[in-house]
């Protein structure tokens, strides 16, 4: 496993003191994994945008249809 060094800021010394260096390293793989992934899909999303030809308005106007559809199925009674 490859291993990296983390500069804490001061005003979480304290905090980090407070645990073991185990749960340290899980906190902040954990961390570190989560902001991956994150960072990883919106780079895919962008991917995938730039060949679509939807436009905002466009989606909003079919996520519209798209409640009222689904409100007149399930017979509620006002519109979205």
């Amino acid at each position: 496993m490859a291993e990296i060094v983390v500069e804490i800021p001061e005003e979480l010394k304290f905090g980090f003191k407070e645990l073991g260096r185990e749960e340290i390293s899980s906190i902040i793989s954990m961390a570190l994994r989560e902001k991956l992934s994150e960072k990883l899909m919106f780079k895919v999303a962008d991917e995938l945008l730039k060949k679509s030809e939807i436009t905002d308005e466009l989606a909003l106007k079919l996520g519209s249809e798209l409640k009222n559809r689904a409100a007149k199925k399930h017979l509620l009674k006002h519109k979205l």
